[in-house]
């Protein structure tokens, strides 16, 4: 009897390395070398390539049949294209003469770049959707928990094509509007200022407070939407990128480079006929691959909870305005019964914020990254006026002289009116706890506070003393409007609403 040996496992067989290609994300023509090694002692003939469906592609070698000597290895150029299915899992076989076959697996997502540019006439928009669910009981206590890892992200603006680039367009719609697009980050555009050589693998750019990521795309685009090419990024580096490979054609200095987010369009895009060449489109995208993006909450703390007292812009009117839990008993016949269930009334605060450059734009973005969409609570300042320091306060007083506007007859060191933020004209800011309250006259209130100002505060260094309620965001979308790209302006609206801050 012969015993099986080292020898065994190596000859009298077809060997091809890789026998599976994972290529992920195809953006653009990949090609990877594919060795089939003939380890059978006597020559093999090649009789037929199998597989080879639209977007594949082999090169390298001569046309089958194909003698194989024995021991002989040869090596196929396996190109991968963009076109064919939107998603590939195909198997390529080499078949040899013997019913002796060896298989190469292939599985991709073929994605095709959106390379049309928007209008920023109007601006492009972005939103950020979490998922909090909220149990809310008759009297405002609430469960909150949040049901998403990361928010979903949209983008969505106008955007206008002429001539050539209107028929590429009606045509890419028509047919692959359903595909999965490799969608630039519009706001985050730069230009290159160093030209990008054939075949390199390193592009000089700015990648701070952009979205960049190690194993995402990139996109550099001419003039026009036929003059684009989408990079693999390999590494994010302070200076530039490091590609996974190296660039397909060069690109000179002005050049557009964008990072890339895998995106589907939500609906069809709605097209508006200007004249006969010039069509104006309305799309909408939603990124489909997880966005992470750092998370960020103020560092000032009251009372053990972030506080977030940038002040708003108030070039626009802000809602102020407040709720109740009402319950209603009406049998249609008597006088209702309208019940205020929490006993309190919810403030609702809203605000509007203008942001410059891209530092500014990113720490938005992860503050609402942060706030976990309804789920986390921040202190929120009203940033008005709303009570008037008559007296001077010194240092170790616990006590507040102020005009009299019926706190005492109204609220008295109730949840939701019993905190307040000192702002100083020198920038200093105190923050306290209202305890209690007398009228010393028509036109004076005494206030306590839990803790002494530490300060002496007179009447003439104060900017303002404003209200301070415990907040989560009312809505769990948030949308950023990026009036220019991400070195000009943003504005970002959002409300906040009161969650009780009493522990029971």
């Amino acid at each position: 009897m012969r015993l099986r040996a080292f020898v065994d496992d190596y000859y009298n067989r077809i060997h091809i390395t890789p026998n599976r290609l994972d290529l992920g994300n195809v953006v653009s023509a990949q090609s990877s070398p594919v060795s089939l090694w003939n380890a059978f002692l006597e020559p093999r003939t090649l009789s037929a390539i199998n597989g080879l469906d639209e977007g594949i592609e082999i090169s390298g070698q001569p046309d089958v049949p194909l003698l194989f000597p024995a021991l002989k290895e040869r090596i196929w150029q396996v190109t991968i294209t963009p076109d064919g299915q939107p998603v590939l899992d195909a198997t390529l076989e080499w078949q040899f003469e013997g019913d002796i076959t060896a298989a190469l697996r292939i599985t991709a997502n073929r994605i095709i770049a959106w390379t049309f540019v928007p209008d920023w006439g109007d601006g492009i928009e972005e939103t950020l959707t979490a998922s909090t669910d909220i149990l809310l009981s008759e009297s405002a206590v609430s469960q909150r928990r949040q049901l998403r890892l990361a928010p979903r992200r949209e983008f969505s603006g106008p955007m206008y094509a002429e001539g050539r680039e209107r028929q590429y367009l009606d045509l890419a719609l028509f047919g692959w509007s359903d595909r999965i697009w490799a969608m630039p980050i519009w706001p985050d555009i730069q230009l290159l200022e160093m030209a990008v050589d054939v075949g390199a693998e390193f592009i000089q750019c700015a990648t701070e407070h952009l979205d960049f990521r190690a194993g995402g795309l990139a996109m550099l685009r001419g003039d026009d939407a036929f003059t684009s090419e989408t990079v693999e990024i390999l590494d994010v580096q302070s200076t530039g990128l490091q590609l996974k490979r190296g660039t397909q054609q060069a690109w000179p200095a002005g050049s557009r480079l964008y990072p890339v987010r895998t995106a589907q369009l939500l609906a069809e895009p709605e097209l508006s006929k200007l004249t006969d060449r010039l069509i104006e489109a309305s799309v909408q995208f939603l990124v489909v691959e997880e966005c992470e993006w750092p998370e960020w909450l103020p560092t000032t703390l009251y009372r053990g909870r972030p506080v977030w007292d940038r002040r708003p812009d108030d070039s626009e009117n802000l809602t102020h305005s407040a709720q109740r839990l009402r319950s209603t008993l009406d049998s249609g016949m008597a006088i209702p019964l309208i019940t205020d269930t929490a006993q309190r009334a919810l403030q609702m605060l809203g605000q509007r914020h203008l942001d410059l450059g891209r530092e500014a734009r990113a720490l938005v973005r992860s503050f609402i990254y942060g706030m976990h969409g309804r789920q986390k609570v921040v202190w929120v300042p009203s940033h008005m006026d709303d009570l008037t320091l008559v007296a001077t306060a010194s240092a170790v007083a616990t006590t507040l002289d102020v005009a009299n506007i019926g706190y005492t007859r109204f609220s008295n060191g109730k949840p939701g009116r019993r905190d307040i933020r000192i702002e100083l004209w020198n920038g200093t800011v105190l923050m306290r706890r209202i305890t209690g309250a007398i009228e010393l006259d028509g036109q004076t209130e005494r206030l306590a506070l839990d803790a002494a100002l530490g300060i002496e505060v007179q009447p003439g260094d104060v900017a303002r003393i404003s209200w301070m309620n415990l907040c989560r965001f009312d809505a769990d979308a948030q949308r950023i409007d990026h009036m220019t790209d991400s070195q000009g302006v943003a504005a970002w609206a959002t409300v906040f609403t009161e969650e009780r801050d009493d522990e029971f």
